[in-house]
């Protein structure tokens, strides 16, 4: 009886809450607030309630706004009572963190700038439309100057045909969503008429002549807005690319036009941001203080979904540090639990770099910049450019350092930038409250950046295969150890990850120009590395890096088997068989294989010179340098004189097998056969000393083949597809 009185007064209040228009009606209706939900359903199930916005992007919470008549905390009590709900929460509302009611300071932006490093940071970066930056916020005006061609798009969904042509949850998400849930408020003062979720992310916060507007503009603006262009303001990435998601409406009357939003959206956001392919996120919003509805459970797993993504997410602490009753950071800033948190709170950059007032501060805060006058860019109809102060726009001067990290080195992970990042900043003074408010300090983006080793991710080799795990990898850089690893097994091949220290962190190490050596075992290896300066990526990832057994010297040796040998003839051209007076005594017989040949009716497609027998035995009168011959005879070593080919040795290889003398520069297969690449099948080598044959297959696993590389003036056996032309150099 129970459950059917449950059942009933859920269906009276889901009727309440979604009227007969199909448009979910909130707080603005009389109701107060929404309500998240997590339903039992089975995929494919219909929900029965939500935020009426289109499929969200998490799989199984829903918005639902609250009913007339009940409080948020009654209708999710009333809720949890259905055996259909794993949980329901009342949602928490965010704000907005950049109008705190402080006096407005005028500055020039390369005051502030330079006092975080930024022009030096400048000289190692500038950005990367590589990284992509996620702005969670009022929006983006799409059509600012200042962000021509720094607009990440979503190719798949830009026709603006009305359907969701991805199935990502958003239709016509060219530019990034809008994460909005309708109430009265929001269409009266905003004009918005659903919750769908659409690509309707262009910024509407403010009115002319308001004392703060467009938030997400000058949020955005602050990240990525070009720079060294003539025009407006400087980003601190100029190049990166921004993601516009919406999670915060115009600024209603009903929060004093402050820009607002629900958590849950928030969580639906990050969500989206990481699902599109965001490297950071932006939020520059908390919750009020101390209020607990802010943690819920769709909020926590969205992080820790970007957290696992590896996504860090930028937060701002909040406008409530003059609150002594409530000085903690809102959420999602208030998290100490997810490393990929970064709470940020706000110093007073005009007045010797002390906590600003207004900025939260507590245990949970990570870094500090500045607050105070900061410009950046605005909607072009409300002047284009304007300057504000708050947490909310210390927020992205941090993202953007870290944006100028990724560009530096996209193959680190959010805990080494992290690490970084604290490592650089400079020191903050005590605060009058004597709590944190700057966490590891002020950011140095400049000291950052000059932190940032070259990473090299790799296997090591000798002679294009795999070295043991175990084995010993240093950096080198003009003689200087720079870092050092051991390799490890990684299934049947080896690999190893390295990171080479930057010259701030360890004196003489790498620096733009300079020659980075790796060595394995204590070997020097190949090829070296270059530190690359302005924007050029210090990760290098899958790298063969090789050493290579060295070049024969003025003698070179080659070993004979007790049958027969595949040798080099590095003597001078001449007649058979005086030409082979370097061989030993009891030599028996010498062919050379012949690929023009028939190879049928008796000709096996070998020229025979045989020592001592008759004229007519042999077909081969006479030998030339860098031909590669069989002998038979017994165990000895051949000694003879390096020729010291010239580079450029061409040969002409015919199809089927080629038995060749390799004159070029030892290096992989791949590589020392690039002049005929296509054209052959598979390489193969005969071991003289035990009668053994190599092979290699293009395109085969490393470890399944027998050698990776050819060495100068060894022999090998080529099988060609077409005529082809090798060029050793």
């Amino acid at each position: 009886m129970q459950k059917r009185w449950v059942g009933l007064l859920l269906c009276f209040l889901a009727a309440a809450a979604f009227p007969a228009t199909g448009r979910a009606e909130g707080p603005g209706d009389g109701g107060e607030g929404w309500v998240i939900v997590q339903y039992r359903a089975e995929p494919g199930a219909a929900w029965a309630g939500g935020s009426g916005g289109g499929e969200p992007l998490s799989t199984t919470y829903r918005s639902v706004p609250v009913p007339q008549g009940v409080s948020p905390d009654e209708f999710a009590a009333l809720l949890r009572l259905d055996p259909g709900v794993v949980s329901a929460q009342a949602d928490a509302t965010v704000y907005a963190s950049g109008t705190p009611n402080d006096p407005y300071y005028s500055t020039e932006q390369a005051s502030y700038l330079g006092q975080i490093g930024a022009p030096r940071a400048w000289d190692t970066a500038t950005g990367r439309n590589t990284v992509t930056v996620a702005v969670l916020d009022t929006g983006l005006d799409l059509g600012h100057e200042d962000f021509a061609g720094r607009l990440w798009e979503n190719p798949a969904d830009a026709n603006s045909n009305g359907i969701d042509d991805d199935g990502n949850g958003c239709i016509d998400d060219r530019y990034g969503c809008r994460f909005i849930n309708l109430d009265k408020n929001r269409e009266r003062d905003c004009g918005y008429t659903s919750s769908e979720r659409t690509g309707a992310v262009t910024d509407d916060h403010g009115k002319p002549g308001a004392s703060s507007h467009s938030h997400g503009t000058m949020v955005s603006g602050i990240i990525g807005a070009a720079g060294n262009n003539g025009t407006g303001v400087a980003g601190i990435a100029w190049d990166v690319r921004i993601m516009a998601i919406k999670v915060l409406d115009c600024g209603t009357l009903a929060h004093g036009g402050l820009p607002s939003g629900e958590m849950f959206n928030v969580a639906e956001g990050i969500r989206y941001a990481q699902r599109m392919g965001a490297h950071i996120i932006n939020l520059s919003l908390a919750s009020a203080p101390g209020d607990q509805k802010a943690d819920n459970p769709a909020l926590r797993e969205a992080i820790q979904s970007a957290q696992s993504a590896g996504i860090l997410i930028v937060t701002a602490a909040g406008n409530h540090g003059s609150n002594p009753s409530q000085p903690g950071p809102g959420y999602p800033a208030a998290y100490t639990q997810f490393p990929n948190v970064v709470a940020v709170g706000s110093f007073d950059n005009t007045a010797g770099n002390t906590w600003a007032t207004f900025s939260a501060y507590g245990p949970a805060i990570d870094f500090a910049a500045p607050g105070y006058n900061i410009a950046s860019t605005t909607r072009m109809a409300l002047g284009g450019y304007g300057r504000d102060k708050g947490t909310s726009y210390s927020t992205p001067l941090v993202t953007g350092m870290f944006a100028l990290m990724m560009v530096r080195n996209s193959g680190l992970s959010y805990t080494d930038f992290l690490q970084i990042a604290a490592s650089a900043a400079s020191p903050a003074p005590p605060a009058s409250h004597g709590q944190n408010w700057a966490g590891a300090g002020i950011i140095n983006i400049g000291a950052a950046l000059d932190l940032v080793p070259m990473a090299v991710t790799g296997t090591p080799m000798h002679n294009w295969k795999d070295l043991p795990p175990g084995t010993e990898v240093r950096a080198t850089v003009d003689g200087t150890e720079c870092g050092s690893t051991t390799a490890f097994g990684f299934g049947p091949v080896t690999r190893f990850a390295l990171k080479v220290k930057a010259a701030t962190e360890a004196a003489g190490c790498g620096a733009p120009g300079k020659t980075v050596q790796l060595h394995f075992g204590g070997t020097p290896a190949l090829p070296t590395l270059v530190w690359g300066g302005l924007n050029v990526d210090l990760s290098v990832i899958n790298k063969d890096i090789s050493t290579v057994s060295p070049d024969p010297g003025a003698i070179v040796v080659q070993p004979l088997g007790n049958s027969w040998s595949n040798i080099a003839h590095l003597d001078s051209d001449g007649p058979l068989p005086n030409a082979l007076s370097y061989l030993p005594n009891n030599w028996v017989a010498a062919m050379k294989w012949n690929p023009g040949s028939p190879g049928e009716g008796g000709s096996s497609g070998f020229l025979v010179a045989a020592r001592g027998a008759p004229t007519y035995v042999s077909n081969w009168p006479a030998i030339q340098r860098y031909e590669a011959l069989w002998i038979d005879a017994v165990a000895a070593n051949v000694a003879t004189l390096n020729p010291n080919p010239a580079p450029g040795r061409t040969v002409q290889l015919m199809p089927g097998w080629n038995n060749i003398v390799y004159t070029g520069t030892s290096r992989s297969v791949s590589d020392a056969l690039a002049s005929m690449a296509g054209k052959y099948a598979q390489v193969m080598q005969f071991d003289n000393a035990t009668g053994t044959w190599l092979s290699h297959i293009p395109g085969r696993s490393r470890y399944l083949n027998d050698f990776g590389g050819l060495l100068k003036l060894q022999v090998y056996w080529i099988l060609v597809t077409q005529p082809a032309t090798l060029t050793m150099d």
